[in-house]
């Protein structure tokens, strides 16, 4: 039983979460690209994990885009962009974020949005949708203290009743759904054909990354 649920898990809902809805750069039954939008480096965390510190201890110095860069980016990539996750840095220090997603919402992507839930108000303005997911991340075991900790389920708490939310601590190596119940592995978001990074000056530069380590080392600390 397990190995079916396993086999669902991995391949049959990773196939329909990617697939083109519309008939846009491609079939209606084809998948299309999964992306990483970073939005920004700017982050009110500092954990020792994270890739914008593997050059120093700095953050990498990137032009940060409008949305309206960021919607003619996507509008203009070569692929359809079946699944688009956004990230950062910290997503809700981007002030036109909220309606950045809805953008995206209204044309058929499908969108998973990171964030540490510094300030989970931003998201509120987000459209209840099948086809957006809110993964607020804690990474216990990175300096986040209890102060830090009880932010982060206060925010939570605040989405909760909103949005489809899945939440991951690090610091254990387990993911949870919102009851804090073991959901999947990691597996199921990034076991894609294509899995590639957009940095916050992507849409100028027009440069996009395999990984997020190789889209942090090219900053400039």
């Amino acid at each position: 039983m397990y190995k079916v649920v396993n086999f669902i898990n991995k391949y049959i809902r990773l196939y329909w979460t990617t697939l083109r809805i519309n008939k846009k750069k491609g079939n209606w039954f084809t998948r299309g690209a999964d992306i990483v939008l970073v939005l920004t480096t700017r982050c009110n965390l500092h954990c020792d994990y994270c890739p914008m510190f593997l050059d120093s201890p700095k953050y990498p110095k990137f032009d940060e885009c409008t949305i309206e860069e960021w919607k003619t980016f996507v509008e203009d990539y070569p692929e359809w962009l079946s699944q688009i996750y956004i990230s950062g840095g910290e997503p809700s220090l981007i002030p036109w974020v909220s309606e950045f997603i809805n953008w995206l919402i209204d044309r058929g992507h499908h969108v998973i949005l990171f964030t540490n839930l510094h300030k989970p108000e931003t998201f509120l303005t987000i459209k209840r949708h099948w086809r957006f997911v809110c993964k607020p991340t804690l990474h216990e075991e990175c300096g986040i203290d209890k102060k830090k900790r009880d932010k982060f389920f206060d925010g939570l708490e605040t989405l909760r009743d909103k949005f489809r939310i899945i939440f991951q601590e690090l610091g254990k190596g387990k993911y949870f759904d919102s009851d804090k119940k073991p959901f999947y592995n990691d597996d199921f978001w990034y076991n894609t054909d294509k899995h590639i990074h957009a940095m916050p000056d992507s849409p100028r530069t027009g440069k996009i990354y395999e990984g997020c380590v190789a889209g942090y080392k090219d900053g400039k600390p």
